[in-house]
């Protein structure tokens, strides 16, 4: 059976890296093909007018957003719509709590998180903001090979348990009906 195409419109490079890496292989196994939009990159009109082509060829996706400031993921959302003039169905948004840094580092475990040179335990990672993760990054260890050695060692089932709105992502869109 062919792949089905999924786009999944995110906002830039640490979020392509951790969707091609994990969420790729986990979207192949129900037949999709990750293609992705990175639309911080973009103008909004241009992200606009993809995502009305996507929905008018009935294609699914995913537009993917990190909270950051705003206190709630329904502000958040309703954000979205407002911005993107509307284009795209509230149903297909999720938004990551806090930053995607929060879900790199809900998956690691602490042995790995030693060895990585993090000194400190990590519970929950739902407050983990960009500024946080940067902080636990060692001395002469460059942002992209920590996140790549993070992704190597990711725990999907840990970032579950550490990570609320990766659970509610992996429940919903990655193994749910969200998709269909």
């Amino acid at each position: 059976m062919p792949d089905k195409p999924l786009y999944v419109l995110l906002e830039g490079p640490d979020d392509e890296r951790f969707f091609s890496h994990l969420i790729a292989p986990l979207c192949a196994r129900r037949g999709y093909s990750l293609r992705v939009w990175k639309y911080a990159c973009e103008k909004r009109q241009r992200t606009i007018n993809l995502v009305r082509a996507i929905r008018r060829s009935q294609t699914a996706y995913i537009f993917v957003r990190d909270i950051d400031r705003t206190r709630y993921a329904r502000r958040r959302v309703q954000e979205t719509l407002n911005r993107f003039g509307h284009a795209m169905e509230a149903e297909r948004i999720v938004i990551v709590i806090t930053e995607i840094e929060s879900w790199y580092i809900a998956g690691l475990g602490d042995a790995d998180a030693a060895r990585l040179g993090i000194r400190e335990h990590i519970g929950r990672t739902d407050r983990i903001t960009k500024e946080d993760f940067n902080a636990l990054i060692p001395r002469g260890v460059s942002r992209i090979e920590f996140l790549h050695e993070i992704l190597v060692v990711f725990d999907i089932e840990r970032a579950r348990r550490k990570n609320r709105s990766f659970r509610y992502f992996m429940d919903w869109f990655v193994e749910g009906e969200r998709l269909e």
